[in-house]
């Protein structure tokens, strides 16, 4: 009898903690409106704090280094929203004359492409349009942008508090770790990388919505700030941002201009992703992240599931939590390992042999 209660507890344990797991989720699923704001402020924060730092050191009185940080970043996104705002506002508009020009455009297409030997329908690209609900994706991406501007007071307001707050709370976090004889280097590890990946992501996501702008303004596309602050965001989601950031333009080319034009958009937007993406950030990142490449995926799609956008932007940073998390508790290790690149663990166990 005890053999088999001995057995059985370890299953009951698994499923105790799987469910509280999935409570938690539903929780944070159905509190996203309240928990997204919050996640957004947290990241602006961690990305600001540098630059308070920077100000006090240079003996700038704290509250005057606040005031100043938080006019430097506000000023410019309540004018940006603005002009964001009008260009949503257009779409949204425009967007019943847009669906008849891009069925023009597709017929003009199927000219060019049967020209070309291509055995081409109309009916194949309106069988393909209406499986995918191509124009109502892009119709919602515009909608997305405009929504990362709804709560900007509200962010604004819980980031000057966590800025004032941030040295006060270290200060907690190392008392706290004393009390319970824990180590700050661990958690100071993972918030450098947190920091870290942020201020890499804001460089690197800004150069990118920049030179898209330049691209966009000289061919003359229709919404250029619209779709540049869309790359801006949408750079942030791992895998797969960079790729959904490159269709609205694209096809807002096609639409308005020709084929040619929105070869050499589509042929910019891959030189762009190339060089920022695969040869800048990885040599200023170095190692990376620390997370295979099918769990960052994978973490995007469970946190864009949970907390929509916002949690596809967020999801690395999200998950590097929850890695470092699990790997405080030796029952969670093995989850942490599984989210873990092996690669990168192993070299680092051979340099430290």
């Amino acid at each position: 009898m005890n053999h088999k209660s001995t057995s059985a507890w370890p299953i009951n344990q698994l499923l105790m903690f799987w469910s509280f797991i999935s409570i938690i989720v539903v929780i944070l699923k159905y509190a996203s409106d309240l928990v997204v704001p919050f996640l957004i402020s947290i990241a602006l924060s961690i990305v600001l704090v540098p630059l308070l730092k920077f100000f006090t050191d240079k003996r700038i009185p704290k509250a005057l280094a606040l005031l100043i940080i938080i006019i430097a970043v506000l000023v410019p996104t309540v004018v940006l929203s603005g002009y964001i705002g009008v260009e949503v506002k257009e779409f949204v508009q425009n967007f019943h004359e847009t669906q008849e020009q891009f069925h023009a455009s597709t017929e003009r297409f199927v000219t060019f492409a049967n020209s070309m030997g291509m055995p081409l329908t109309q009916n194949d690209i309106q069988s393909m349009i209406d499986k995918s609900n191509f124009t109502e994706i892009i119709k919602d991406l515009a909608s997305q942008a405009s929504t990362q501007f709804s709560n900007v007071f509200l962010i604004f307001f819980s980031v000057a508090f966590m800025l004032m707050e941030s040295e006060f709370l270290y200060n907690k976090m190392i008392k706290i770790n004393k009390l319970y004889g824990g180590s700050m280097d661990d958690i100071m590890t993972i918030i450098q990388k947190i920091k870290s990946y942020f201020l890499l992501k804001v460089k690197t996501s800004l150069l990118t919505g920049v030179w898209i702008y330049a691209v966009l303004w000289y061919y003359d596309v229709d919404y250029a700030y619209l779709w540049a602050v869309l790359t801006f965001f949408l750079n942030f989601i791992p895998v797969v941002g960079s790729i959904i950031a490159a269709v609205p333009p694209i096809v807002m080319t096609f639409i308005d201009q020709n084929v040619m034009t929105a070869f050499w958009i589509t042929l910019w937007y891959l030189v762009v992703n190339t060089v920022i993406g695969n040869i800048l950030e990885p040599r200023i990142m170095g190692r990376g992240l620390g997370m295979s490449a099918l769990m960052i995926f994978l973490s995007m799609t469970f946190w864009g599931w949970v907390f929509g956008p916002t949690g596809m932007i967020l999801s690395a940073p999200l998950t590097m939590i929850i890695q470092f998390i699990f790997t405080q508790y030796t029952e969670t290790k093995w989850i942490a390992l599984m989210l873990s690149d092996y690669e990168i663990e192993r070299s680092v166990s051979k340099e430290k042999k």
